[in-house]
């Protein structure tokens, strides 16, 4: 069996380890998840529900 993602998989390793230098990675900040976002804006799960507004009869 063939694997056909292989090819891709190898170019974007190559590129990767060519250009690795230049990309910095260790300056990049830490990522966030979602859980940490909005715990760190406090937010709810109902923040849909806050938004909408209620339909009005004609």
């Amino acid at each position: 069996m063939i694997d056909e993602w292989n090819g891709l998989a190898v170019l974007l390793a190559d590129m990767i380890e060519k250009y690795a230098g230049e990309l910095d990675l260790d300056a990049l900040p830490a990522p966030m998840f979602p859980e940490e976002k909005a715990a760190k804006h406090n937010t709810t799960k109902n923040v849909y529900k806050e938004n909408v507004e209620t339909q009005k009869a004609a």
